[in-house]
């Protein structure tokens, strides 16, 4: 009893002593090293608390500083946990304020030692910067670590709630401290500890209990990190077996006297799983969680097998899993080491962990950090392992490529604005030309502030670079303009190779597979942030789906059934609204009751916010197909990229719930829009997200109903149909064809259907061959299964097929050359869609530029000769010539002609002054003849009127017609689609060109002015009066005697059928019948209402849709119709597919008889004559005038429409729909709409008008043929030119169609013409 009593008092008072002598020691050290100061600190003035180092450049020095300033924050440190240690053992109730006050002494102390560490690693880091170059990355890391530092009470409090979480260890080691002390306390066991600690009681006076207390706390960071890495396998601490029980007791004596005191006395460990627990949780696997909707098991990407759960991995790939999982938590444990400076050379200088961890140099603080950071890693860094793993000695730059910014928009644009269409004058729906969500500002912005501080770090060193000094690491180097240059180097960090920068390439499938087991609380939308580009993306997208990841929460990405076919065919939705039609109400009451009337009804539009990806061939044709369908869905297109709106529908579309309310009528009263899409609902849709993209490669879309009160199917068949289309599947195995490459790589367990990937040479059968095997395995509800062929009974219109072909050969005709292309959306399909958005450009009309000209910044103006804009919107896909478009303004001879005549009416030149000159007519013979001195005397007096362009207005519209004449008529020729169309348009003006080319070299040149002069048309009057007097006097001079076709200019078309008048009415072109619905005889629509009197309206011959499909798709893309944004039920028009001509095949038609009843006409409207009346008055004027001549002036029209614009809100009358149900409208008035031939007759009379004083009864006019009798050929050139500039001139829509028309000819030729019946006259 006695012995015990005495070896309990020695158990108390050794701890006590050694506290004290180690207290005593380290005071001492302190006073020592307080009184031994470096140089620096002993000679500078400045308090410690208040230095910065600034003045100290050397190297040494700071070396110096570094390890005094270390040394005292070591000794300071264990003096205050000594004092707190003793304090909490013999002290427990804190009432010596004595020592209190010395503990706040010494931690303020401490807290100034530690600041002036963190000045003088800052000032290192600006010296190693200077001088040796130090890394970028370093540096960075460096600051953002010393910006978002946390004080030692936080770190501390997070270290507790570390420790705090494992109880189960904290109670492992209680227990084995309590049987050390059973054992302890046996008494031979304490008698024999007891002489044995008196035999070493000299020794034991130098023992110090705190570093023991200090050692054991590095031991269990220690076994922290060894835990996580995997290289431990038990949660529970190994304890020695080996040694004897007197070293145990030495070595464990003092801390079990002083472990109560120590609050959190082991690491977390059991968070992270041993290597038994993931085999076990392989071995059997996870069950899973599904999203919320409607789910179905049994198809080839949900097995029934793994509906719950995983399938169990095999052990052979278990051991393989672990094996790389071990290998990058390493790589991870590395890369963390890599971004510590302090333990940097310590990492590098050891071969493997366990080396660092023991490394003397690498402090508690640094493993406690390391630990904490290893113990909850960002998933960016754990991304970064998973790439590390496959990373060789020489690293390949990725496969992937972004596409260049000269983009097919930018040449868009750039042609655009050589239209002068280029200046946005108009927002597209009051919506803004660019938005971006806050989110992608916020990273932007942090871009460009982290580029400003590299910036102004490397404008600090202007002066020379100094020789390099030796290192212990160099990272990179400084080039001329002071700009870090980083070196892309292999270094070994602890015995494992890795790059000191983190890869830009893509994660392979298996680094995503290790990252959702490490990460086994993530799910997929945490990945796809990580993703570095689309196609990354998508194929953990397609992995995921096919629960190719043994991770719980992956599933849920997949959503329900519907969501799930969008995702495999390559469209992400992230925000929808559905229940439009919950929300669509309608309250109204009659005039028949008691009370007055009154009305409630409230409209909702169910919408869809999607992401597909950017610059590729399969968005250009869906956003386009969606475009065209703006009678069902309304479309916007927003560019992530660029942050462009790229589409956007009209302002009054734009709303998505609107209600109204009140008395009265209800079509009287205005809708209040409560809902509707722009900016307000741009942010709405983003801060709903659950998910963003790491990368910027890729298009918003907006999709909602064109109809309000829509059940929520209606939006998703139209959104995944149209997908269908844009990808060109032809059969349902097809939907699976856009992860074809993905699937060819996978393949099914035959024992637990887990989805894997094919082994090298492996003779299975991939899922990918599964699926072309055409059979799917379905499971009803009482569990019983049964496999049918893949063969629904859908429509033929579901997929793609031949018309599609055909229409996609007219919208993408690239897709189908060999020739690469860009398929970025560009939003417009033509100039004449953009000039009506876009209005135009005001910088033009100040300067008076035409549309041929560019204004230089300068001041001046030059002419456009390449005219590159009418090539991409008469782009057809044929391999017309690219000058078949060119202006005829672009010809030297109009420079030389009006040269001339500035010549002549220039004020400073003598030949333009009234005054008497005597050498006047001495320096005209020198420069014209004497026919053309004739021609310019007709405009020499001729002045303008006083109030010449005194209107402001006036020019405004002369100056607006005259910039939407080149995109229309741009549009006409597009539309043109009579066989060989272009090819006849494009002779006849080549010819015309030449002409004018032939008259400026001869006695002509200035014959135009007699026209002008005729029609009282002053040249000044606007830019084009001389350009189209010249046109129409070289149009009429083709078909006068002249030597012409002798000349050089007219030889090559000496043969041309457009010449030879008589040959040409013998051999008409094919045309299309021109009657309007009013005129068609009766049974014309008789194949029509046969069939859809026993079929429905969607169902229709095949052979019909192919007709007229491209046809509807040329018209399209020239801008001559446009989608509509009128319901199906009130469209008026329906399309129609009619034989026609002598081979029967079949030309677009619209009937439009539904509204022919309610077409009216005002009194003053003139309707066409009969021929009989044009043929009496032919034959009237040729027996007065025995040498009379005639022309026949036909205007240009394409088969379809006329050159005639529809008025905005007039459109209606005019949209039909086609087989597909999809709403069209005619820009221009088509030749099908009821009394078609009254509207051009009509609006070409008004033109006659003009100049009815002048011509008089010379012209005749029919509809849209102006015949013009001359008495003979000098009279008829006259009033023929005439004629012709008064139909081409201002506003310049209208054209005269001469392979349609016959000029100079006489009597005998127009009654023999019309007895062809050819329709010449008609």
């Amino acid at each position: 009893m006695h012995s015990w009593i005495l070896t309990a008092a020695t158990d108390r008072i050794l701890p006590a002593l050694g506290l004290y002598r180690g207290y005593k020691n380290r005071n001492a050290q302190l006073d020592a090293l307080d009184a031994n100061l470096p140089a620096y600190l002993a000679t500078t003035a400045t308090p410690l608390a208040n230095e910065t180092f600034a003045a100290v450049d050397s190297e040494n020095t700071l070396r110096e500083l570094h390890d005094y300033l270390a040394w005292k924050y070591a000794l300071l440190d264990r003096v205050i946990r000594a004092r707190k240690l003793h304090h909490s053992r013999f002290f427990s109730l804190n009432l010596d304020y004595g020592h209190e006050q010395y503990l706040s002494t010494l931690s303020s102390r401490r807290f100034i030692v530690v600041r002036a560490l963190e000045s003088l690693e800052r000032r290192v880091s600006e010296v190693l910067y200077k001088k040796q170059k130090w890394f970028k990355w370093v540096r960075q890391c460096q600051e953002e670590e010393e910006t978002a530092r946390e004080t030692e009470k936080k770190k501390i409090k997070k270290e507790a709630a570390l420790f705090r979480r494992h109880v189960k260890d904290v109670q492992a080691r209680m227990k084995e401290l309590r049987a050390k002390e059973d054992l302890k306390r046996q008494e031979a066991y304490l008698d024999e500890a007891y002489n044995a600690r008196l035999s070493e009681e000299e020794q034991e006076a130098q023992w110090d209990p705190i570093e023991e207390v200090i050692e054991d706390e590095r031991g269990n960071y220690i076994d922290l990190i060894k835990h996580i890495l995997l290289l431990t396998e038990s949660v529970e601490d190994d304890v020695p077996k080996t040694k004897t029980p007197i070293m145990a007791f030495r070595l464990r004596k003092p801390t079990q006297a002083l472990a109560p005191s120590l609050s959190v006395p082991l690491s977390a460990k059991s968070t992270h799983d041993t290597r038994s627990q993931l085999r076990e949780r392989l071995r059997n696997g996870i069950k899973l969680s599904y999203a919320t909707g409607f789910h179905v098991a049994g198809t080839i990407d949900s097995p029934v097998e793994t509906h719950d759960k995983t399938a169990p991995v095999p052990d052979d790939e278990i051991d393989r899993l672990l094996t790389d999982m071990a290998e990058i938590k390493h790589l991870l444990f590395c890369r963390l080491l890599l971004r510590h400076a302090a333990v940097l050379p310590a990492a590098i200088r050891a071969s493997n962990v366990d080396e660092f961890l023991n490394d003397n140099e690498v402090t508690d603080t640094d493993l406690r950090d390391l630990a904490l950071k290893l113990d909850n890693p960002e998933l960016q860094e754990i991304r970064d392992a998973c790439a590390d793993l496959g990373r060789g000695e020489e690293e390949e730059d990725d496969v992937y490529e972004e596409p260049e910014e000269e983009t097919e928009v930018k040449k868009v644009d750039e042609k655009l604005k050589k239209l002068g269409l280029g200046n946005n004058l108009y927002k597209r729906g009051g919506l803004p030309e660019k938005w971006a969500p806050e989110r992608e500002k916020q990273i932007t912005k942090k871009k460009h502030s982290r580029q400003g501080i590299v910036d102004a770090l490397s404008d600090m060193w202007n002066e020379k670079e100094e020789p390099r000094s030796q290192t212990l690491i160099d990272f990179g180097e400084i080039d001329d303009e002071d700009k870090f240059k980083s070196k892309k180097i292999r270094v070994r960090i602890c015995g494992k190779y890795i790059y000191n920068y983190p890869s830009e390439r893509a994660v392979n499938r298996g680094g995503w597979l290790q990252f959702c087991l490490i990460a086994k609380d993530s799910d997929l939308r945490d990945a796809i942030k990580l993703c570095r580009h689309w196609d990354e993306f998508f194929d953990l997208n397609i992995l995921a789906t096919f629960q190719y990841f043994p991770a719980a929460k992956w599933l849920v990405w997949k959503g329900d059934h519907r969501r799930k076919q969008l995702l495999q065919l390559g469209v992400i939705p992230y925000h929808h609204f559905d229940a439009g039609e919950e929300h669509s109400k309608k309250f109204v009451t009659g005039s028949r009751g008691q009370g007055r009337r009154a009305h409630a009804i409230t409209e909702s539009r169910n919408f869809m916010c999607l992401n597909i990806r950017r610059n590729d061939t399969v968005t250009r044709r869906y956003l386009q197909y969606l475009t065209m369908l703006a009678s069902k869905v309304v479309l916007l297109v927003r560019d992530a990229k660029t942050s462009k709106i790229l589409r956007s529908p009209p302002k009054e579309q734009l709303w998505l719930y609107r209600e109204k309310a009140g008395l009265g009528r209800a079509s009287k009263n205005e809708w209040i829009v409560r809902s509707e899409v722009g900016e307000e609902f741009f942010e709405k849709a983003e801060k709903n997200r659950e998910w963003h993209f790491g990368f910027n490669d890729y298009y918003d879309v907006y999709i909602w109903d064109f109809e309000p009160g829509q059940n929520n199917a209606c939006l998703y068949n139209i959104v995944f149909e149209t997908l269908i289309k844009a990808h060109r599947f032809t059969g349902m195995q097809d939907q699976y064809r856009p992860a074809e490459s993905i699937l060819k790589t996978l393949t099914h367990d035959p024992e637990t259907m887990r989805t894997r990937d094919l082994k090298p040479g492996e003779q299975a059968m991939s899922i990918w061959e599964e699926i072309q095997k055409g059979r799917n395995h379905m499971l009803n509800t009482k569990g019983k299964t049964r496999e049918e062929q893949l063969a629904p009974d859908l429509p033929p219109s579901y997929f793609y097929g031949e018309a599609d072909v055909l229409e996609d050969e007219v919208l993408f005709p690239e897709e189908f050359s060999t020739e690469s292309s860009n398929a970025l959306y560009s939003g417009w399909v033509n100039a004449l869609e953009n000039f009506g958005n876009e209005g135009p450009n005001w910088e033009r009309f100040v300067h008076d530029l035409d549309t041929d000209e560019e204004f230089l910044s300068d001041g001046s103006h030059e002419s456009d000769e390449s005219d590159e804009s009418d090539d991409r919107l008469l782009e057809d896909g044929n391999d017309s010539d690219e000058e078949e478009w060119e202006d005829d303004s672009e010809n030297e001879e109009f420079e030389h002609i009006t040269e001339k005549r500035n010549l002549s009416e220039n004020r400073d030149d003598p030949l333009a002054t009234t005054s008497p000159n005597p050498k006047k007519d001495d320096i005209l013979s020198l420069v014209f003849s004497k026919e053309q001195q004739k021609d310019l005397a007709v405009v020499e007096q001729w002045k303008p009127p006083r109030d010449f362009r005194a209107d402001v207005r006036a020019d405004f519209n002369t100056f607006y017609d005259r910039e939407k004449s080149r995109p229309f008529k741009a549009a006409f020729h597009a539309a043109d689609l009579s066989p060989g169309g272009s090819e006849r348009w494009q002779e006849a003006q080549t010819l015309i060109k030449q002409m004018m080319q032939f008259n400026t070299i001869s006695d002509d040149s200035f014959k135009h002015y007699h026209t002008l002069r005729f029609l009282d048309v002053h040249p000044d009057k606007h830019r084009r009066v001389t350009r189209d007097a010249l046109e129409a006097r070289a149009t009429a001079c083709l078909f006068f005697p002249s030597s012409f076709l002798s000349s050089r200019f007219g030889t090559p078309h000496k043969d041309s059928l457009l010449l030879n008048q008589r040959e040409r009415a013998l051999n008409p072109a094919p045309k299309r019948p021109h009657a309007s619905n009013a005129k068609k005889p009766k049974n014309f629509w008789d194949e029509f209402d046969t069939h859809f009197k026993t079929h429905a309206v969607d169902d229709y011959p095949a052979e019909w849709d192919i007709a007229i499909r491209p046809i509807i798709a040329r018209l399209y893309k020239a801008g001559v119709i446009g989608p509509t944004f009128l319901p199906e039920r009130e469209t008026p028009g329906k399309a129609m597919a009619v034989p026609t001509g002598p081979s029967g095949q079949r030309d677009l038609f619209i009937e439009f008889r539904l509204i022919q009843p309610e077409i009216t006409f005002p009194k003053h409207v003139n309707h066409p004559p009969p021929k009989t009346w044009l043929m009496n008055e032919i034959h009237t004027f040729a027996k007065k005038h025995a040498s009379a001549r005639f022309s026949t002036l036909r205007l240009w029209s394409a088969p379809h429409f006329y050159p005639l614009m529809i008025a905005y809100n007039r459109r209606y009358f005019t949209s039909f729909t086609d087989f597909l149900g999809r709403g069209w409208e005619w820009v221009f008035v088509p030749k099908d709409m009821p009394f078609s031939e009254t509207s051009i007759h009509h609006t070409a009379s008004q033109r006659f008008v003009v100049f009815k004083k002048q011509l008089g009864d010379r012209v005749l006019h029919m509809r849209d043929l102006f015949v013009v009798m001359g008495e003979d050929e000098a009279d008829l050139l006259k009033y023929t030119t005439a004629a012709i500039f008064m139909i081409q001139t201002e506003p310049w829509r209208f054209e005269v169609d001469l392979w349609r028309s016959f000029i100079n000819v006489d009597l005998e030729f127009l009654e023999w013409a019309d007895a062809l019946g050819n329709g010449w006259l008609d």
